[in-house]
């Protein structure tokens, strides 16, 4: 799995980079379908606002996008709580996927529904 790694108002430190690699590769573990994860890092201007630093994650699987986004007072808390998210979606996905409905023999159709045509009476047939 390809993760880049890019930041706006904010300079990603190879520190950080290698956190959030590390951290967010732990999803990917989860399952396998996975083909690439863009993480961004944000810094708001605002001096009202305590939590400054905002991580938002985009998980590309076949046919399916996952999106997570946080924010913390530093850049490692930021990645934390978006790994927690991301982690719960990829969860909730691999159940859906996985878990299908399967039917049981109470559930299966009679077998007089599926007889064949040759068995059905003339009357039937052209009825």
């Amino acid at each position: 799995m390809r993760i880049t790694v890019n930041g706006t108002n904010l300079d990603v430190t190879p520190r950080i980079r290698d956190e959030a690699i590390a951290k967010l590769s732990r999803v990917s573990r989860m399952f396998d379908r996975f083909i690439d994860m863009e993480v961004v890092f944000s810094e708001e201007t605002n001096p009202r606002i305590e939590e400054r630093v905002r991580c938002e994650a985009t998980l590309h699987a076949k046919g399916q996008y996952l999106r997570a986004s946080a924010t913390g007072p530093d850049p490692l808390t930021a990645i934390d709580r978006t790994e927690a998210k991301l982690a719960r979606q990829v969860r909730k996905l691999k159940t859906k996927l996985v878990s299908k409905p399967r039917l049981d023999a109470a559930q299966a159709p009679p077998a007089a529904a599926t007889r064949p045509v040759e068995d059905l009476p003339v009357e039937e047939l052209t009825g």
